[in-house]
Parts: C-alpha cells; sequence; structure tokens
C-alpha cells in the first residue's frame, strides 16, 4: 500500500468514526493498454529463474512492500508459462522493480479536505506506478524500462467512472503489477530478444544425446553435437 493511501485512509478512518459516512474506493485506471494472459506465448519449458524485486517510493526502497510485490511477480510469472520462479540460480535471474510515484502531500490535502466536509465534498487521488523489468540468462541481459499505470482512490461523496469497477487497494496493486509485468514479457517476446534467451535443451535418445544450441542473433545457425557409443560429432547447421 502506498504512503499517499495509507495517510488518506488514517484521515478517512479518523474521521468516519466521528461521523461514519466517508469511504474510500479504488479502481485501475483504464487508459492503459490491456493484455491478457492469451496474449503471452507460454514456452514449452518455462525459464527457471530467481526472482528478484525490489517495491520504491518515490525512487526510494521500501522494502516494507517488497514481499506484497514478491507474491504478485511470482503468481504473474508463473500463470504467464514463461518464466518459473525459483529459491536457486536456476538459469538465471529476473528483477521486477515497481516505483510508485506519489504526492503526499496533495494526497494527505485532498483527504483531510474531504474530512473536514464529512464526506459530502469527493476527491480523486491517483497512485501512479513505473515498473523495470529485467532477465539475465548465461551472462545476456535484456530490460524493459518505463511501463507504467495508475490506481484512483475516490474519497468521499464520489464515485469511480461509470463501467468500471471499485475494489480494494490491494486487488487494485495486484491488477496493476499484473499488466506492467504482462506487457513487459509480451514486448520482449515480439522482439525476438526473449527468445535469445532460451538456454540449450538436451534432446534424449536410446543411445545418444543430442545438443542444439541457437546463435544468439537469433538466426537459423547452430551447433548440433552428437554423441554416439563410440565418439562426438560435430556438425555446423
Amino acid at each position: 500500500m502506498s504512503l499517499s493511501y495509507r495517510l488518506v485512509l488514517a484521515l478517512v478512518i479518523t474521521c468516519a468514526a466521528l461521523t461514519g459516512c466517508i469511504s474510500a474506493k479504488s479502481f485501475v485506471d483504464p487508459s492503459f493498454p490491456k493484455v491478457a494472459y492469451e496474449d503471452v506465448k507460454r514456452k514449452n519449458e518455462p525459464l527457471r529463474l530467481k526472482l528478484i524485486v525490489e517495491f520504491q517510493r518515490n525512487g526510494q526502497p521500501y522494502p516494507r512492500a517488497d514481499s506484497t510485490l514478491k507474491d504478485n511477480a511470482e503468481r504473474i510469472l508463473r500463470g504467464s508459462g514463461v518464466v518459473t520462479p525459483v529459491s536457486d540460480q536456476g538459469e538465471g535471474e529476473i528483477k521486477v522493480v515497481v516505483n510508485n510515484i506519489a504526492d503526499t502531500g496533495d494526497a494527505a490535502a485532498k483527504g483531510f479536505g474531504s474530512g473536514l466536509t464529512f464526506g459530502l465534498v469527493g476527491t480523486t487521488v491517483t497512485d501512479a506506478y513505473e515498473m523495470s523489468v529485467s532477465i539475465t540468462v548465461q551472462g545476456k541481459t535484456i530490460s524493459r524500462t518505463g511501463i507504467k499505470h495508475a490506481i484512483h482512490t475516490a474519497i468521499g461523496n464520489t464515485n469511480p467512472p461509470d463501467g468500471l469497477e471499485a475494489i480494494p487497494p490491494g486487488v487494485a496493486f495486484g491488477r496493476v503489477v499484473e499488466q506492467m509485468l504482462l506487457r513487459a514479457l509480451q514486448d520482449m517476446q515480439k522482439s525476438g530478444e526473449l527468445g535469445w534467451l532460451s538456454t540449450p535443451t538436451r534432446i534424449g535418445f536410446s543411445s545418444s544425446y543430442q545438443w542444439l544450441i541457437l546463435h544468439p542473433s537469433n538466426l537459423p545457425i547452430a551447433t548440433l553435437m552428437a554423441y554416439t557409443e563410440s565418439r562426438w560429432q560435430g556438425l555446423a547447421l
């Protein structure tokens, strides 16, 4: 939960204890592109990556929110079918950083103003979020930065715009993280970069093993190593 929301919520609770008429309703900003899990291509063998997260508030680390961010990121990555988060080093790592850009002074003033009017005058507070994602496998790193979204919270005598669902702030946070992370994965797939990070795949046979290593340029160039019972064989494709 962001600082601005907590300040507003504290004021609302204080005033609500006196008036019993003030409410806070969050909703996800509808202006940003929507991405479904179906829009991200699942991998036959998802990358096994160590997940590292960092939550920031106005650019400064805010460790108290790291666990909430990590829980959401793990859920989203597993659901995408692209990455399986692991506790060990796995095949590499994925780092997810979310920065909550909030005007805490303005949020407090708006919340206090709604309280003084006993909720008769409504207001809306906005929490902007920006995500950066980086994936590193075998020394190669791809990244996306500046992925944006926002949560709006209606306080007092006001409601979300027609057609938008009012939800608890924790649910709203999970949804904006989901949209930003899915957008990052989708963009990495569209550019072809995510395919470059695939680790070598071993194909097992009863009497031999084969290794197919794709060239980093993503061109159809590969080295095929086949082991038979008598010797190794190398073929340039």
